[in-house]
């Protein structure tokens, strides 16, 4: 990172993060890294920056390098990249595995096991989505919890292909203590939930109400109204309507539900629209037409400080 290169950055195009919801430790840590960032952007000297933050310069080189780390949604990690112990990118084992007495030091093994053989991991997909294993939803005290039916057969079959691929006694995961069923669950885990329709498949579910045959990932949005999201929120409230009717009796009506539908822009997370829904349930076609009555959107929020854009809604498929 040098002051060419910084001359071309544009922290006004990072998204934008709330420092509230930091604790006090946290948000003083992040306001000084934001300014010390700010600064270098400005074209302050490393003395001034240092003086003024505490942040040194080589911690200020890696604190430009992480938010230009790009994020799964397409930008970059920007401000969200000074958040204390925050991680831009995922664990990457180094060292060769080596328990300890107690078990503890394979952090990292079954993403390196996966990354040197991708048959397995391959292997493993080709699985799940096979059906080897289901996928149970418990409701408990400290919330849902999900738990794999199948994966003691499943675990078997891999052991059997980790000795096919050529792995001995001496490796991973035949030299851990459970043969590192654990780190698989979480790996089958995550390939189960990894869209909605192969969860509720693997949960039970047999017609998926709306979805589509074939699942492609979102596109990324570049600049606003490029993309955006039709999300409902179920309310926690409940509403009575008293209606008198011209006999004079009081009629009572109970709502149960409550719906707050809304549609938001991906790259800005701004709300273009939004809908309060009476029903019990709720359909995509709400969105096309309580909330959209005229097809066009016009947005002019004064944080995106350019002209404003108009987008066409065709069709539901927009959405």
């Amino acid at each position: 990172m040098n002051r060419r290169t910084a001359r071309e950055l544009d922290p006004s195009s990072w998204a934008a993060l709330d420092p509230s919801v930091l604790s006090e430790h946290a948000r003083a840590i992040y306001a000084a890294r934001r300014q010390a960032i700010e600064l270098y952007v400005a074209n302050a000297s490393l003395a001034v920056i240092e003086a003024s933050t505490g942040i040194r310069r080589g911690h200020l080189y890696r604190h430009l390098e992480r938010c230009l780390v790009p994020h799964e949604d397409g930008r970059v990690f920007g401000w969200r990249a000074l958040v204390p112990y925050g991680r831009v990118r995922g664990y990457r084992r180094i060292a060769k595995v080596k328990l300890q007495p107690d078990g503890s030091g394979a952090a990292g093994a079954m993403d390196e096991l996966l990354q040197r053989h991708p048959a397995i991991a391959d292997w493993i997909t080709q699985q799940v989505r096979a059906r080897r294993v289901a996928v149970e939803q418990t409701s408990t005290s400290n919330g849902l919890r999900i738990r794999l039916r199948g994966l003691k057969h499943l675990h078997g079959d891999f052991l059997r292909r980790c000795r096919a691929a050529g792995l001995t006694a001496a490796d991973y995961p035949f030299n851990a203590q459970r043969m590192g069923i654990r780190s698989l669950a979480k790996v089958v885990r995550a390939e189960c939930l990894r869209s909605f329709g192969r969860g509720a498949r693997l949960a039970g579910a047999t017609h998926l109400k709306g979805m589509p045959g074939g699942v492609t990932a979102a596109p990324v949005a570049q600049q606003v109204l490029d993309v955006v999201e039709f999300d409902g929120h179920r309310l926690d409230v409940r509403l009575k309507v008293v209606v008198r009717d011209p006999l004079g009796f009081e009629q009572q009506f109970e709502i149960e539900r409550l719906w707050l539908l809304v549609i938001i822009d991906v790259f800005s997370r701004a709300v273009l629209g939004y809908h309060v829904c009476l029903s019990r349930e709720y359909s995509r076609n709400v969105a096309a037409e309580e909330m959209l009555p005229s097809g066009t959107v016009t947005v002019v929020p004064p944080m995106w400080g350019g002209p404003a854009r108009a987008h066409n809604f065709d069709t539901c498929a927009d959405l």
